[in-house]
């Protein structure tokens, strides 16, 4: 299986459509957004989408999940990275033989990724194959009407 996680934070901050939303309007709203975007990916894609944001403004005592539109979205506890959580989530995917892409810009999170065997796009790649999938979904909503 083909697996995705992304940095939420990091590719908020690196989407200028996002940043803007972040600041036009709230951080849930840049949120929602992001995996909005990133389902399509998954459904065109066939990859298997999980988001982790840091819990920094959240007095949550335990990691929480949900699924979203297809998207595994995971909040890290109160104190804990969202590094931390991806470091956990590539490598428990990994030994299971999946293969893993994680998307960040994050330097030291690439190298780590990395260097357990799996593949690190940077935010703006991302968002380019966003983009290319939500064509493709227009394309194939246009076929079927």
């Amino acid at each position: 299986m083909e697996r995705l996680i992304v940095d939420g934070y990091n590719v908020i901050h690196a989407w200028p459509s996002l940043k803007r939303l972040l600041s036009e309007a709230s951080l849930e709203a840049a949120r929602d957004k992001l995996v909005e975007r990133v389902g399509v990916l998954g459904m065109i894609s066939g990859e298997s989408v999980t988001v982790v944001f840091d819990a920094h403004h959240s007095y949550a005592m335990a990691n929480s999940e949900e699924t979203v539109e297809g998207v595994r979205v995971v909040f890290t506890r109160r104190g804990h990275s969202a590094d931390h959580a991806i470091e956990r989530i590539a490598y428990a995917a990994s030994s299971t033989g999946d293969i893993i892409t994680v998307a960040t810009s994050d330097r030291f999170q690439r190298d780590l990724v990395r260097g357990m065997g799996g593949a690190v796009i940077s935010a703006l790649e991302l968002e380019r194959r966003v983009t290319e999938a939500e064509s493709e979904m227009t394309r194939r909503v246009k076929r079927y009407q």
